[in-house]
């Protein structure tokens, strides 16, 4: 299904307009070429931050890779068939990493590749990477000019695009072991409107609850909350001794998780549509503007609102009781930068489904070996290779379903015994966690969303209002 707001003409002269939002993609003998329409860069100078404007480019890669599908051939090879190979794993493969090739790493991938070309005679991978900035713009170019290398690293959003524009393998019918991957990491790359699975789930991240035990005890809460119900009335009784709790606004995206939590279903995209304006949601929001009233939520929550990091700076400083972080936060964070609160931290598991990061490892679908390309995603991606990786990278999770039956195998030996639990639980929430969000949903529609929020939150406007806004510039700017 392509996009609602697509508007696009390619014929045999190879010129190709698509619209995205602000943005027209001019295609000229099958060069791209990205147009701001008038007043775009004002309006977002000084607002957007770097990592807006990457994820507001994957809306725009959308619209480039589609364009551009004219001048490589439109759609994928069909899923599991060969594709231009015999079926046989042999011949040479190109690797594609992001910003991957370091000390650290490299002796990694060069193990891998080793390994698979021992167990497989006639096979050869090349293996490259590509820098941190600028991955997008070079995927374009890779798919646009029909170079996509055979097996590449992506996130599900850039994968996404790709897969709008058939460039990548329907997993869910090549291969048989996406059974065997985290459930939420799989999910990741299934896309509304697109049939498939296009990714192996790979490294993943999540969010646990972390608490300032002193304060709640301060406060008169003596059981540390397991549920957001436990949570909002724990603020208030805490609101009543003049002690903050909450330091960040709920977003879509945090919503998705809090709603969930008391048994209800809250989607940011489905069935073609944006969909996160829901009774769940304006409930949950209108609990936070009466706790704001109470003084449970702290002034930076909403001068902040949308600010990495801001839960976690106010909790380092011992100001507010709760906040939300990475599994690794304990060793990595607060014993480095507040080691006095180290006694008093408590974690807990994170609410409702919790959050899943996800990269990925996906296969090409026009690529001219594609048995051998499926063999490698599915050698790379193993549970004895996932598990080799994350040992180097720490604070992230395998994305098999085996791999994570033992944290203790590839976690850093924690420092603190809090640490250890705080590994013991992320792992023990893999297979709930869930990729929060759409990969049509950006950061800008995020960050807009949540100061909407934000101000429902002031009481400025109503609940079912900032969400009814938020949905309304979503459709606005959506691109897929």
């Amino acid at each position: 299904m392509l996009p609602s707001l697509w508007a696009s003409s390619l014929d045999d002269s190879d010129f190709g307009v698509a619209s995205y939002g602000h943005y027209t993609v001019l295609v000229m003998n099958c060069d791209s070429h990205l147009i701001p329409r008038r007043g775009i860069l004002e309006h977002f100078e000084g607002e957007l931050s770097m990592k807006i404007l990457n994820t507001f480019a994957t809306g725009l890669a959308v619209a480039t890779v589609l364009a551009l599908t004219a001048c490589t051939g439109g759609g994928a090879a069909a899923p599991g068939a060969d594709a231009g190979g015999d079926g046989k794993i042999g011949g040479e493969i190109t690797f594609q990493t992001w910003s991957l090739k370091n000390d650290k790493f490299t002796p990694y991938f060069e193990g891998v590749v080793d390994a698979f070309e021992k167990a497989n005679p006639g096979a050869t991978v090349k293996w490259i990477d590509q820098p941190a900035d600028g991955y997008e713009d070079k995927l374009l170019q890779q798919a646009g000019s029909g170079e996509l290398p055979d097996v590449l690293n992506l996130p599900p959003e850039y994968g996404y695009a790709l897969a709008s524009a058939g460039q990548l393998q329907d997993l869910s019918k090549a291969s048989d072991k996406l059974k065997d991957y985290v459930e939420g990491g799989v999910g990741a790359y299934t896309y509304d409107g697109i049939d498939g699975s296009f990714g192996f789930p790979w490294y993943l991240g999540t969010e646990l609850n972390y608490w300032n035990k002193s304060l709640l005890t301060k406060g008169g809460v003596e059981k540390t909350p397991t549920s957001v119900d436990e949570m909002l009335n724990a603020a208030e009784k805490l609101a009543g001794a003049g002690i903050q709790s909450i330091s960040d606004v709920p977003s879509p995206k945090s919503l998705q998780s809090l709603v969930s939590d008391g048994g209800g279903k809250q989607e940011i995209f489905a069935d073609g549509k944006f969909a996160f304006n829901t009774p769940g949601a304006v409930k949950i929001i209108e609990r936070y503007a009466e706790l704001y009233k109470l003084g449970a939520v702290s002034p930076e929550a909403l001068q902040g609102a949308g600010t990495l990091n801001s839960n976690i700076n106010n909790f380092n400083k011992g100001t507010v009781a709760w906040a939300t972080a990475g599994p690794n936060y304990i060793d990595k964070d607060i014993a480095v930068n507040a080691p006095k609160l180290l006694p008093s931290v408590d974690v807990t598991n994170g609410f409702g489904t919790p959050p899943l990061f996800v990269q990925g490892i996906s296969v090409a679908g026009k690529s001219k070996n594609p048995a051998t390309a499926l063999a490698f995603a599915e050698f790379l991606t193993n549970t004895e290779n996932q598990i080799a990786f994350v040992k180097l990278a720490a604070g992230f999770f395998p994305g098999t379903i085996a791999a994570n039956e033992d944290v203790s195998v590839f976690a850093e030996t924690a420092k603190n015994d809090m640490q250890k639990k705080a590994n013991e639980l992320a792992a023990s929430q893999m297979g709930d966690a869930r990729m929060l969000g759409a990969p049509q949903f950006t950061e800008a529609m995020n960050n807009y969303a949540q100061q909407q929020i934000a101000l429902a939150v002031k009481g400025e406007i109503s609940a079912e209002e900032a969400l009814k806004k938020s949905v309304a510039y979503a459709e606005q700017n959506v691109a897929g």
